[in-house]
């Protein structure tokens, strides 16, 4: 009986051991298949930014947030999923995230010690207003990042030899962004503000091209010409944009090609005159003075003597001695008459005092070209004509108008109508591909994981099935014998394992009476039911 059990318990422990591992591969199967599953759910991430600062990393997390966007960091990289990467982009540049790192005034909290020297306390606190005028230059909406330079003076008592502070900014703009002239002049004063005693003129704005945004001396010859030349092209684009937006009505729109040049008198002139007309005078004021002598002989003339030195005579006396005189039929004659007249005239003035404009406008010269006119003919045929002379001539009179033509100043328009030159038609866009479309691509992408899927499926999960649906009986056998597997198929060779070998009738005998030897019970209550049934 020994010999015989030995064979059975070794099949049942192969057959045992097949059960656990299509056991076991179900499982690992249905894992496959969940975690598969998962991640076809789950949205594939890409990079947004790496290198990011505490303070930008929160910044960005919070505007994400708020915007309901999935996100992950995982050290210093911020990974968002990938249909929504340029579009976060966008967004949070539009509200400057992120902007940078940098240390301003909170480098001095917590520094101070007295093993600290005056030196590094004042490089720290160059370095701090540095950092802080560059953080709040960043503010600005086209600014991505600045940096300020500061060259501070060391202080001296000494006023001859004190030099003035200067100060560079360095900015990195965003691309396809600008900065306009009251912008630049913002920043400037803004440095200048921040720093005592430094002057607007000592302040450098330059951008990340390398270009000069601003001139730190504002008479130099080279501003001057920059900003002439751009008053120029802004006066000569404001006479374009009034001849096209005027006829473009009429004509159509890319119709009408205007270009305007503009000669305008930058030299500021100061006069002042003052005029004067003789012929035209009127007594403003006189004064008369007369002074006259009668009697004899005025004192110290003569003969030196006593007759000579008489005292002079005073009025009264003078008077009194000619009435004598006439009364004694004398004829008084005054010995000497003084006359003083003083008269002052106001002559005719005129004070002028003239300045001219610097920006005047001394010529223009305006040059119009006008395409055929689009008509239909007799049979509704579309076609082009050109201008006659009277249309010609209406358009002229509407350039005249809108740039304030005037024969005085030598002012000149030329109007030409031509057939524009049509290059040949370019083909419209292609429509996007069937591949191209964001539904066909996000199939293609989860592709793999249904292949997966599948190949799990049909591969392993069907034949593990199909095993065990055809192993069942003889697994209840073996589980009902004790543990004991089936015995061995035709031949003594161990059943196969897909298809086991059918069990013969003396099999079948046999595996009854090893049930009916270990398990009487259970083989009386098979056979009662047996009796029951039929």
């Amino acid at each position: 009986m020994a010999t015989n059990q030995s064979p059975l318990a070794s099949l049942g422990n192969i057959l045992g051991s097949r059960q656990m591992m299509l056991l076991f591969g179900l499982s690992l199967s249905i894992a496959i298949g969940v975690t598969a599953a998962f991640w076809l759910r789950e949205p594939s991430y890409e990079l947004l930014y790496s290198n990011l600062s505490d303070r930008d990393a929160g910044a960005v997390m919070d505007a994400l947030r708020a915007e309901n966007t999935p996100y992950r960091l995982k050290n210093g990289a911020l990974m968002v999923p990938s249909k929504d990467v340029y579009a976060a982009r966008l967004r949070l540049s539009s509200q400057g995230l992120p902007r940078g790192t940098g240390f301003g005034l909170e480098i001095i909290e917590g520094e101070s010690s007295f093993s600290t020297s005056q030196f590094m306390e004042n490089a720290r606190y160059h370095h701090a207003l540095e950092t802080e005028l560059g953080r709040t230059i960043s503010y600005l909406q086209p600014v991505q990042s600045a940096r300020v330079h500061l060259a501070l003076p060391k202080p001296t008592v000494f006023l001859r030899k004190s030099n003035k502070p200067s100060a560079s900014v360095f900015l990195d703009l965003f691309p396809g962004r600008v900065l306009e002239a009251p912008q630049v002049n913002s920043i400037v004063h803004l440095v200048a503000s921040s720093i005592p005693e430094l002057e607007a003129s000592h302040v450098t704005v330059v951008d990340q091209r390398g270009t000069l945004l601003n001139s730190p001396d504002a008479d130099d010859t080279a501003a001057l010409s920059s900003r002439e030349f751009a008053y120029v092209e802004r006066v000569q684009s404001a006479y374009q944009e009034r001849i096209v937006n005027l006829l473009t009505p009429m004509m159509g729109p890319g119709r009408v090609k205007a270009t305007v040049n503009a000669d305008i008198d930058f030299t500021a002139r100061e006069e002042t005159r003052e005029l004067y007309d003789p012929a035209n005078t009127v007594v403003r004021s006189e004064q008369v003075s007369e002074d006259t002598q009668r009697g004899g002989a005025n004192p110290g003339q003569g003969i030196p003597g006593a007759l000579s030195n008489q005292p002079p005579v005073t009025p009264a006396q003078d008077a009194a001695g000619g009435a004598a005189a006439e009364a004694n039929g004398q004829a008084s004659t005054p010995t000497r008459v003084s006359v003083q007249s003083t008269r002052n005239f106001e002559v005719d003035r005129q004070l002028s005092h003239t300045k001219e404009p610097a920006n005047s406008l001394r010529r223009l010269s305006v040059a119009v070209l006008i395409d055929d006119i689009s008509d239909v003919d007799e049979k509704g045929k579309p076609l082009t004509r050109p201008l006659e002379e009277s249309e010609l001539a209406e358009v002229e009179n509407l350039v005249r108008g809108a740039v304030g033509f005037s024969e005085a100043r030598g002012d000149t328009i030329s109007i030409t109508n031509v057939s524009f030159y049509e290059g040949p038609a370019v083909a419209p866009p292609e429509a996007p591909g069937f591949m191209s479309q964001p539904l066909v691509r996000d199939i293609v992408t989860q592709l793999p994981a249904v292949a997966l899927l599948l190949v799990v499926a049909l591969g392993v999960i069907r034949p593990i099935v199909i095993a065990l649906s055809k192993g069942g009986g003889a697994g209840g056998l073996a589980s009902a014998s004790g543990g004991k597997s089936l015995p061995q198929g035709v031949g003594g060779a161990p059943a196969a394992d897909a298809a086991p070998a059918p069990l013969t009738f003396d099999d079948k005998v046999n595996v009854a009476k090893q049930l009916a030897s270990k398990d009487p019970e259970r083989v009386a209550q098979v056979v009662r039911a047996w009796v029951q049934d039929s």
